[in-house]
């Protein structure tokens, strides 16, 4: 058997994505179990991935699967955006773009 070089998700995922949907694994109801939750933060507003966004998820993946081992109540769940910083340098250029001011002075009447 040849091993191939790369990783072709064609060949594997669709099978088990839907033996994962099958088997309910993406849902989570509470129940009498411990509950574990794990927040995933998505990709940063670039859109840039990089070698931590693949660390962090793989941790992240090796506690869910040793809390389920543990017969935890799993949920894990997309999260809230972690990027200020690049979230706000991309709406500063566009601002610039659109020749608006980042700060917006607010006239109140007397």
């Amino acid at each position: 058997m040849e091993i191939p070089t790369k990783y072709n998700p064609a060949e594997s995922e669709d099978k088990w994505y839907k033996y994962w949907m099958d088997k309910g694994f993406f849902h989570s109801v509470p129940d009498e179990r411990e509950a574990y939750t794990i927040v995933i933060p998505p990709p940063n507003v670039t859109g840039v991935l990089h070698m931590g966004h693949m660390l962090n998820n793989t941790i992240q993946d090796v506690l869910v699967r040793r809390a389920r081992l543990q017969r935890k109540n799993v949920c894990w769940v997309p999260g809230t955006d972690h990027a200020s910083i690049a979230t706000e340098a991309k709406v500063v250029n566009k601002l610039k773009q659109e020749a608006l001011p980042k700060q917006i002075s607010l006239a109140t009447s007397s």
